[in-house]
């Protein structure tokens, strides 16, 4: 074999290249090296760590070089998962969740963490949400600095985890701990975390060396780690287990939001179901929640509130609040609706919304959504009067205001809506391409 050093054998010279080929993999998303025969991989994309189609690629293929070196005569002892920029991951691009998955999908790359003959330990410093904190599930073991966060927020969009994380937290935490924290969807801190069963440790002294140490420890040991998914220690009271679910279901019969449901049958399927099919379970209730229209709205009202200007909407102990020029918008959007309901109701607010987007009130129709939200009472499921009036359609609710404005003229169809018909029902390009004319609110 050409290129041995002297004395070298070529067993020696094959481990460590493969060794070489894992500390030399570095990208604009990951970088991966080894220290001291323990991979460290390190989630590094400003600004979130965030979990899309690049990175789940440099992290597949971070996986195939620990994988292929665990055949050769010095394998790597085991992994670090960290992330850099101050935290773990934010986890997947909320904009494209719906959309074909490009590249490996994150499901896929936490069982293969999972499934590693070899101790995984997670360094979470920072936040690890969402798709994040199910990569940090993933591992078989996890750490976390004294400010870091966890939480899986799936609920807020009408969504049961898609990764897999539903089915881990159950299995470290219990049935309602597991409920508790997917229901609510907030993120808990390092402390509550550990106290529920979701980390094993807090470490105060630097994080990565910690890791470092345990991994090390872990490997001294010999044993052979056990994936998450498929632990049946917190299983052990099946009739508790499917007793806490049935008493979930009734608090939850009569809510509108129906991922609840879908969460309750997946952690139901982690009680019932050997791990694959558990986990193929909950990632079809993922994918049926995505097609939901519950979904559409709530991804729309979340950044419809991130969007619109803190002079419309403010926070106020951790509320949104319209300010006082919000209340004056809302006031004229409301201008004429007194006394209607249902379609007509809809109709003379989305009426009386353009003309004010057409004399230049509000900028997008998408802040007047969010006022409705927060001001009106307007329900975050049907994603404010202007999102609703897409999923009915412009063009049906046009016609009818076109018959009841013989009897109201505040169904007179402004211009900026008539334009909007030509633009697929988007209103906001209307307004851009200037098709309405100059319209005041009366």
């Amino acid at each position: 074999m050409a290129g041995l050093a002297p004395g070298e054998r070529a067993a020696d010279h094959v481990a460590g290249q493969a060794a070489a080929r894992v500390m030399a993999m570095q990208g604009e998303t990951i970088s991966a090296r080894t220290v001291d025969g323990i991979a460290r991989i390190t989630l590094d994309s400003k600004p979130g760590n965030a979990l899309d189609a690049a990175t789940r690629q440099a992290l597949a293929a971070a996986l195939d070089e620990i994988e292929a070196a665990l055949d050769t005569p010095q394998p790597p002892r085991g992994v670090v998962l960290t992330g850099a920029n101050g935290l773990f991951s934010v986890g997947l691009d909320l904009r494209g969740l719906d959309r074909p998955v490009e590249g490996p999908d994150l499901a896929t790359i936490c069982r293969r963490i999972e499934l590693l003959p070899i101790p995984v330990v997670a360094a979470l410093s920072g936040s690890a949400i969402g798709g994040g904190a199910e990569l940090a599930l993933a591992a078989h073991y996890r750490l976390a600095a004294p400010t870091a966060r966890i939480g899986l927020p799936d609920v807020m969009l009408g969504l049961p985890p898609g990764a897999g994380g539903g089915q881990r937290l159950a299995a470290l935490c219990g049935v309602d701990t597991a409920l508790d924290l997917l229901l609510r969807g907030r993120p808990v801190t390092a402390f509550a975390a550990r106290e529920a069963g979701l980390i094993d440790g807090i470490v105060e002294a630097d994080l990565l060396e910690s890791a470092q140490a345990l991994v090390e420890q872990l490997a001294a040991a010999g044993i052979r780690p056990r994936p998450v998914a498929g632990r049946r220690e917190r299983m052990a009271d099946g009739a508790e287990w499917l007793a806490c679910l049935r008493r979930r279901r009734e608090m939850i019969a009569n809510a509108p939001l129906r991922s609840a449901a879908r969460i309750l049958d997946s952690i139901e399927a982690a009680l019932l179901l050997p791990a694959p099919a558990a986990l193929r379970f909950e990632r079809t209730a993922h994918a049926d929640a995505l097609a939901d229209p519950q979904f559409r709205a709530l991804r729309y009202v979340y950044f419809a509130e991130r969007r619109i200007p803190a002079a419309l909407l403010a926070r106020e102990a951790g509320r949104a609040v319209p300010t006082a020029v919000g209340r004056g918008l809302l006031a004229a959007l409301m201008r004429g609706s007194d006394g209607l309901e249902g379609r007509r109701r809809l109709a003379a607010i989305v009426a009386q919304g353009a003309r004010l987007l057409a004399a230049g009130r509000v900028a997008r129709s998408a802040d007047l959504d969010a006022l409705a939200v927060h001001g009106l009472g307007w329900s975050r499921l049907s994603g404010g009067p202007f999102f609703e009036a897409r999923q009915i359609g412009f063009g049906a609710l046009v016609e009818r205001m076109q018959h009841w404005s013989r009897e109201d003229p505040v169904f007179d169809v402004p211009p900026l809506l008539r334009a909007a018909l030509e633009n697929d029902d988007d209103i906001d390009a209307a307004l851009r391409r200037g098709r309405a004319g100059a319209v005041r609110t009366g």
